[in-house]
Order: C-alpha cells, then sequence, then structure tokens
C-alpha cells in the first residue's frame, strides 16, 4: 500500500533553491515537463532524517535531495542523486559541502553513477575525510530507502 504525501513546509520553501540540482540530474526531463510540474513527494512518517524530499519523473526515475552531516563537520553536506527507472544511480551533484578538506566534491560523488542499492556500499571512502565520505554514503542509502518507502515498500 503506497503511503499518503503531504510535503512539509520546509521541502516546499526550499524547492525553488533545489531546482538548478535537478536541472544538472534530470535534464531532458526538466526540459520536457518544465519546474511547474515538480513536486516534492516525503513520506509522513518512517523518512531517513537525511532524505529532504523526493522528485518522481514520469519514466520511473528520482532525483532525492539529501541533507548529511559528519562528525566533524562544519555543516549539512547536501547532496541531490538521480536514480534511474533501473535503479541505478545515474547522477550526483553536491549542493553544499561545508569541509575544510576537499574530497574530491566535484569527482568522488562520480564513483557512486552505475552502481544501485545493492552495491554502492562498494564503494571506498576517501581517505583524509572518512567521516565526510561516509556520510555521503549513509545518504545515499537513506535515498534508496526513501524511494523503497514512496514506492509504497518498507524502511530497511
Amino acid at each position: 500500500r503506497k503511503q499518503s504525501f503531504s510535503p512539509s513546509p520546509a521541502a516546499l520553501s526550499d524547492a525553488s533553491s533545489r531546482i538548478s540540482s535537478l536541472r544538472m540530474i534530470f535534464a531532458s526531463w526538466f526540459a520536457a515537463s518544465g519546474s511547474a510540474s515538480i513536486q516534492p513527494r516525503v513520506p509522513q512518517t518512517h523518512a531517513p532524517s537525511t532524505g529532504k524530499a523526493a522528485y518522481k519523473a514520469a519514466d520511473g526515475s528520482w532525483a532525492v535531495v539529501l541533507a548529511a552531516r559528519s562528525a566533524y563537520s562544519s555543516g549539512d553536506l547536501g547532496a541531490t542523486v538521480g536514480i534511474g527507472p533501473d535503479g541505478e544511480i545515474k547522477g550526483i551533484t553536491l549542493t553544499s559541502y561545508q569541509e575544510s578538506k576537499d574530497f574530491g566534491k566535484d569527482t568522488y560523488p562520480q564513483n557512486y553513477v552505475g552502481r544501485n542499492g545493492e552495491d554502492y556500499a562498494d564503494v571506498d571512502s576517501f581517505a583524509g575525510v572518512t567521516y565526510s565520505s561516509k556520510a555521503l554514503k549513509k545518504a545515499i542509502g537513506d535515498a534508496f530507502t526513501l524511494i523503497d518507502i514512496l514506492e509504497g515498500g518498507e524502511a530497511k
């Protein structure tokens, strides 16, 4: 049974700032549908705390907006993860990263592209910023969990 959805006030107020990351993840979908048809989908219960909003395209692709925090961060590590209808990660955009060390913020997340809910955890953490790379990995796992919940499944 699918849950009923009600976007949180925070998800609605942040939606416009998320549009640019959604454009990067789903460029072709965005061009066809425009921003007016994009509505956040957030479960009312059992959502992972890192999951801020999820957007589903007509082809079954998802964009999940995440905010994670590592033990030594000065702020949230924000990311938008695009997951195709085949369950594979199609793209990742970091929307915020406030660490003093750069873990290859433009390149490291791309190590997850092509991975799915079963093998994303096989990506190695990045030396020197282990906590940040682990926070990103956990958030990516939470993206898969959030999609499962929104599709009527159970939280893992």
